[in-house]
């Protein structure tokens, strides 16, 4: 059998190694953290305190878990009871609960700490994996469209963030992840506004990217770029990101050859008369329309077609409810994407 090796236990700044010495120097805050981490025990133990041992042991096996039952309790056991003043010991007590509370407080922030960096660390995993989840299936349309769909929803904050990469890659490995994010909500009204950079108004070119996408937004929009963070390029002013938009965006051009399955084309005449591309239930992107051909929605009961042409379509991509078209000329043509 192992020799059980005597220490002494440290209470109120003394080294104790008996019934006595506790007695003398007793501390009911230091004695309550002993018995908390077990050493108080040990020490009862090998100090062969067999009968406050077992008493102690009964306390810690209690269900009144509570500060002051256990202190009473640890009185008792040593006799310190009738030692103690009551309000003091409410006092002691006050002291080692707000101790605790600290304690544990602590521990709670380190375990948010972690998990926030666990949080954050599979939050950007994710991200990256619908980012190339979009660009390993750069041809399927539907893979695609709800990818966006999943970024809008939970991964917007973070595609700002990595807006002008995303663009860049994506115009040369997933270039219809940018045709079908302009029929969006939220990624069509940030690719618009590096697209229409020039368009800025005077009065706005001091305004920094976050202002201008404010400024281009819907209300709906607009509040919900008060509530993200997108700090993180406030810096970035208008001259210095036109000159980026120049490079990537300016001439973003979709060729319907590239993607026969996708973009629709329709050439020739209609002999001056309207005719239905697309039903009214259906949305559409136009990306261009050639010659002298106008373009309109599928008008309501009661109203007329709009007559958009060139000027009011070409770089603008346009949303509309279903499709109508009119030509005169056997070279005129239109090119949509049917949302």
């Amino acid at each position: 059998m192992a020799k059980k090796i005597k220490f002494n236990l440290q209470v109120n700044g003394v080294g104790i190694s008996s019934l006595e010495g506790l007695q003398d120097n007793f501390n009911i805050e230091d004695i309550m953290e002993h018995f908390k981490s077990g050493l108080l025990m040990r020490w009862l133990e090998v100090q062969g305190l067999e009968t406050e041992l077992q008493e102690i042991n009964k306390l810690s096996q209690s269900k009144n878990t509570d500060n002051f039952a256990l202190a009473q309790g640890i009185l008792e056991i040593f006799d310190m009871d009738k030692e103690l003043d009551k309000n003091a010991l409410k006092i002691t007590l006050a002291d080692i609960n707000y101790k605790e509370y600290k304690e544990n407080l602590l521990k709670s922030n380190e375990n948010l700490n972690r998990n926030a960096k666990a949080f954050l660390k599979e939050y950007h995993e994710k991200f990256q994996n619908i980012i190339w989840d979009i660009i390993k299936n750069n041809s399927d349309v539907e893979k695609i469209k709800s990818n966006l769909k999943i970024i809008e929803k939970d991964y917007f904050d973070l595609f700002l963030l990595h807006f002008q990469i995303l663009v860049n890659v994506f115009k040369g490995s997933a270039p219809l992840a940018l045709l079908f994010g302009l029929g969006t909500d939220k990624i069509r009204n940030v690719l618009l506004v590096y697209i229409n950079i020039n368009k800025v108004n005077d009065e706005n070119r001091g305004l920094n990217l976050k202002d201008i996408i404010s400024e281009q937004s819907s209300s709906e929009d607009k509040e919900y770029l008060k509530n993200i963070n997108i700090d993180t390029i406030d810096y970035i002013r208008f001259e210095h990101f036109k000159a980026i938009c120049e490079l990537l965006y300016k001439k973003l051009d979709f060729n319907a050859q590239d993607f026969p399955d996708v973009i629709k084309v329709f050439n020739g005449s209609t002999d001056g008369l309207w005719r239905d591309l697309v039903a009214r239930n259906k949305k559409v992107l136009v990306l261009k329309i050639y010659g002298s051909a106008k373009a309109s929605k599928i008008p309501n009961d009661g109203e007329t077609n709009e007559a958009l042409g060139k000027e009011e379509i070409d770089g603008k991509f346009l949303i509309l409810d279903g499709l109508n078209f009119q030509s005169s000329a056997n070279t005129a043509s239109i090119e949509y994407v049917e949302l």
